[in-house]
């Protein structure tokens, strides 16, 4: 009797977990359709909040929260760089460029408040948190509304369709030492999902005649597999800087899911690699 009830109370916290899930993602969801869709400020504002929250989740993780200097660089910076976009690339540049005479700021901040012993090590998560978060997300700003919305439901068709199918099917694991929770069906759901999210948006780009894409259905297709690739190879990475950080989540901002770089994971490695496909497609057919 016992077990049963524990069973039940089991399903039932399961349960929970899942409709809190869903609510989320449906409301994170809305914001950013209703974003995207707008274009223009609200869209800028949108990507300048994700990836200041990201970014600081990311600072947080491999610095804690005892180096205020470093945040408050690592954040300005950040928010420069999403905003310069609209400006002028080569601004974009520059202002990436400074993150060194601004790490040199930071380090001679730290020293003068005794911290004698820092190196240039303990400074290197912010280079690489400004390549991985703001510089990618940006990218996403010079792309047309549809184009946005492909990279989008890609990155959600892969994780959504790779957590259900691995949830209900999960049996063989990928790399346990990585993401013991990971499957080869999981992965095979999210690639499915996937792959029918841009044959969707192949049929509908041909009807519609969107001109940003001209591809066969059959490229489409192909592009599928690959985005999925991409965006199971940025939630892999993500998941392997947590673990050797002995951390579950990059934080507790969105209930059910974890934090906003856990949201961002895949979509940090699909949007640059679409990216480099559309300038490949692009220079193939001479646009």
């Amino acid at each position: 009797m016992k077990a049963t009830k524990m069973m039940q109370l089991v399903k039932q916290v399961k349960l929970n977990e899942n409709l809190i899930r869903i609510l989320t993602a449906l409301v994170f969801s809305l914001v950013v359709i209703l974003s995207v869709a707008s274009g223009g400020t609200p869209l800028r504002l949108l990507v300048l909040l994700l990836a200041c929250i990201g970014f600081y989740e990311f600072l947080e993780m491999h610095c804690g929260p005892r180096r205020p200097g470093l945040m408050a660089a690592g954040l300005l910076l950040c928010a420069v760089i999403i905003l310069s976009q609209s400006i002028d690339p080569l601004i974009t540049l520059l202002v990436t460029v400074s993150a060194a005479p601004a790490t040199g700021l930071v380090i001679l901040y730290d020293r003068a408040r005794g911290r004698n012993e820092a190196s240039i090590t303990d400074y290197a998560p912010l280079f690489f948190g400004l390549a991985y978060i703001p510089l990618v997300l940006q990218l996403g700003l010079y792309l047309a509304p549809a184009e946005q919305f492909l990279v989008i439901l890609c990155a959600v068709a892969s994780d959504t369709g790779g957590y259900y199918a691995g949830t209900r099917f999960g049996r063989h694991k990928i790399c346990p030492l990585i993401s013991p929770l990971k499957s080869w069906e999981g992965f095979c759901g999210g690639l499915l999902l996937c792959t029918a999210v841009c044959l969707l948006v192949g049929a509908a780009s041909a009807h519609l005649q969107w001109r940003f894409l001209r591809l066969p259905l059959w490229a489409w297709a192909l592009m599928g597999p690959v985005l999925h690739l991409a965006a199971a190879a940025g939630d892999f990475f993500e998941s392997a800087l947590k673990r050797g950080l002995g951390r579950k989540d990059s934080g507790s901002l969105l209930p059910g899911h974890g934090g906003m770089l856990d949201r961002l994971d895949s979509f940090l490695f699909i949007l640059p690699v679409y990216m480099l496909i559309r300038a490949v497609l692009r220079l193939a057919q001479g646009s």
